[in-house]
């Protein structure tokens, strides 16, 4: 997704692009890994930015609101943001490197209509995330 599709996406919903806000979004779609809302923070403070922390934080989770960002729990505790692409998707997460790699489908639904059935719960969604080492740090593991 590039920063057009996102800024877009805040104008069809009737949201202002403000300098910050553009500034955040260009920040986050230019990103690979999982990223921190300090870590978006530090970049553009570095680049010269006059972003406040507030502005970043508010930003980020205004777009987890519009299903646009993905929060990623990471091994620590700690979660990051991804940028969502279309369709339902999960996440493996690398417990060494934090690699996330996204993989589409599960097989959760039967599981969710029967709990929905059993407990008289409206379930909304789910988060399915696998914790592990990726391919690359298992090599490297295995070269030391």
């Amino acid at each position: 997704m590039d920063a057009a599709h996102v800024l877009e996406s805040l104008r069809d919903v009737g949201l202002r692009i403000t300098g910050p806000r553009r500034e955040v979004v260009e920040a986050i779609c230019a990103r690979e890994m999982p990223f921190s809302a300090d870590e978006v923070y530090d970049e553009l403070r570095a680049a010269g930015s006059s972003t406040g922390r507030a502005t970043v934080f508010r930003t980020l989770d205004l777009l987890v609101g519009l299903r646009l960002l993905g929060r990623v729990h990471r091994p620590d505790g700690s979660h990051g943001y991804v940028l969502r692409e279309p369709g339902h998707r999960h996440h493996l997460v690398c417990s060494t490197c934090g690699t996330v790699v996204e993989f589409q489908g599960c097989n959760v639904a039967a599981l969710a209509d029967e709990l929905a059935d059993r407990t008289r719960f409206r379930i909304e969604g789910h988060w399915l995330e696998f914790f592990g080492v990726c391919a690359d740090c298992q090599s490297r593991d295995a070269a030391d």
